[in-house]
Parts: structure tokens; sequence; C-alpha cells
């Protein structure tokens, strides 16, 4: 696997800096997971790169680095973002943004089909999709707990703006197919919904394999 497998394409806006590109995989406590041409790795920041207000990584950015095959690398900078969701941040009292994630070309909004659907809900997932640059696409999941779920499109479809809307069930695999054309290679997509709507059921379905752990709601 090769750092363009991963969605990175080389921009015109990116300085002629030393390291070579990098995804962020994930992103922990100063610790920075990282995939690239030469590898797999752990990374964290170079400080002297970072000291004046350069911002830090989030999972899905793009870096550049300077590899390490036998211990840490050192990530050196931060590549323009296409996409990213931003939230007030806790610790500067709702003053400054906070970044959670990056580079993602769809948002897939999840609700479910018992009684987790909302419409309100919904418009402001749409309106933070929007704002983050990337697609949403609607996802009403569990459909196998109703027999029709056609008045839910109706309605989810009557909010949505234009953004595709799908019903789709996880343990039945009813929709599924629906979901293929945003799955693709070099693709990335990210989740948003309320806790239980079957984030995780529907990662292991797409993937064919148990990669999230998942658990009854109460």
């Amino acid at each position: 696997m090769t750092v363009s497998d991963y969605g990175y394409v080389s921009a015109a806006e990116e300085s002629e800096g030393k390291g070579i590109p990098a995804r962020v995989t994930a992103a922990r406590g100063g610790y920075f997971h990282i995939v690239c041409d030469s590898g797999q790795g752990v990374a964290r920041l170079k400080a002297s790169a970072y000291r004046e207000g350069n911002e830090p990584p989030v999972t899905g950015d793009f870096v550049r680095l300077d590899w390490n095959p036998v211990g840490e690398s050192r990530i050196l900078q931060t590549l323009p973002r296409k996409s990213c969701f931003k939230r007030l941040d806790p610790s500067s009292s709702g003053r400054q943004a906070q970044v959670l994630a990056a580079n993602f070309d769809f948002v897939f909004l999840l609700m479910s089909l018992n009684q987790n659907f909302n419409v309100r809900r919904l418009e402001r997932y749409l309106a933070l999709t929007w704002e983050s640059g990337a697609k949403p696409v609607v996802v009403l999941t569990k459909t196998d707990l109703l027999r029709g779920h056609k008045r839910f499109l109706r309605e989810a479809g009557r909010v949505s703006a234009g953004a595709p809307v799908h019903a789709v069930s996880a343990k039945t695999g009813a929709g599924l197919e629906e979901l293929t054309p945003y799955v693709q290679p070099r693709t990335t997509f990210v989740l948003l919904g309320s806790s239980g709507v079957g984030k995780s059921s529907l990662i292991n379905a797409l993937a064919g394999d148990e990669w999230m752990p998942t658990m009854e709601i109460r």
C-alpha cells in the first residue's frame, strides 16, 4: 500500500518542503499513526516546526515527515486540508475552534428507524457537513425493524437539499449495495450519528468482517 492508495494527491499549493508525504490514520496523546510509501509507523511532531502557531495534524490529515524505519518518525508539516470537522474547543472556553478530522470525501449521516429519526437533527447534520467541505449522504439504518420506510425516505428527502438518501439494514444486508459508489479505493468517508444508530454494524457490514465491536442498545 502507498500513500496514494490512502487518497493522497500532490497539490500545487504544497510547499516544496523536506520529507515525504504521509497520512495520519490515528492521533492519540501526541502520537500519530501514519502510513507512507515506506510503510506504516508512529510519529511525533518536530517541535521546532510547530512552534509558531502551525496547526498540528488530526486523524485524516496529510503531512510531510522524516521517515524513521526503526523508530519514531518526525512530522514536519501539516498539508492543506480539503475538508474538516470543527467544534468549539472546550479547553478554550468555547472561543477557539478545534479540528476533529480532516480530508474526507463523504459523510454518512446515520439515523436509525427505532425512534431515532429526527428531522431537526438531520438538518443540523447536513449544515455541519456542508460547512466541512465534504458531501453528505443520508443513511437510514435498521430498516429490518419496521415493515415500511418510504415515509421516512420522503421526510429525509424533503430536507436533504439534494443529498442522496438511502435506507439500509446491516443485519439483513438490504440496501447496502446502494452505498457501493461511495466506498471506493482512494475515497474516505466518515460516519456521523447518535449512539446506537448502528455505525459499527454498518462498518462491519461494508467491510465484510468484524472490524468494530458492537453491542445491544439499551
